[in-house]
C-alpha cells in the first residue's frame, strides 16, 4: 500500500491529468452518445449493409478514417465497460462506423438485447425520435 501511495505522490501531475482527461470523456460521450443515437434511422437494425467500395481515393480515405474512429470507440467502449461511462452503447456506435464481414449481424446480436434495446429506444424517445424497428429474426 505504501508503494501505490509513494508512485500515486509522485506522479501526481499525470494521475491529475488521467482523471481530469477521463472526466472529460465521460461527460462527452454521456452528451454525445444520446444525440448519435437519435440520428440512426428507425430501420438501421434491419438495413443490410452493402460492403462495396469504389476506387476513388476520396471514397478510400472516408473509409479508412470510419475504420479508424471505429476502432478508437470500440477500444473505449470495452474500457467503458469496467470503468464509468456508457460503454456498451460507445461500443455499438463503434461497430456501426467500422466497416468488416458479419458487422451487421453482430450489431443485430447486441443491439436486440432486451436491456440494450431498451437503453437504445430511451435516448430516442428523450429526443422525440420513434423507436428502432425491432428485426423479426435474430441473425444468426
Amino acid at each position: 500500500m505504501n508503494h501505490l501511495l509513494t508512485w500515486l505522490s509522485e506522479y501526481r501531475l499525470f494521475v491529475s491529468v488521467l482523471a481530469g482527461a477521463s472526466i472529460l470523456l465521460l461527460a462527452s460521450t454521456v452528451l454525445a452518445t444520446p444525440w448519435l443515437v437519435a440520428k440512426l434511422p428507425v430501420d438501421y437494425l434491419l438495413a443490410k449493409q452493402t460492403g462495396k467500395i469504389s476506387g476513388s481515393l476520396t471514397r478510400w480515405l472516408v473509409n479508412v478514417l470510419r475504420c479508424v474512429v471505429g476502432t478508437a470507440l470500440i477500444l473505449l467502449g470495452i474500457i467503458m465497460m469496467i470503468t464509468p461511462g456508457p460503454g456498451i452503447i460507445v461500443l455499438l456506435l463503434g461497430i456501426s462506423v467500422t466497416q468488416f464481414p458479419g458487422k451487421q449481424r453482430l450489431l443485430v446480436h447486441v443491439a436486440t438485447r432486451p436491456s440494450v434495446f431498451r437503453s437504445l429506444n430511451w435516448m430516442r424517445q428523450r429526443h422525440h425520435k420513434p423507436p428502432f424497428d425491432a428485426p423479426r429474426t435474430t441473425l444468426r
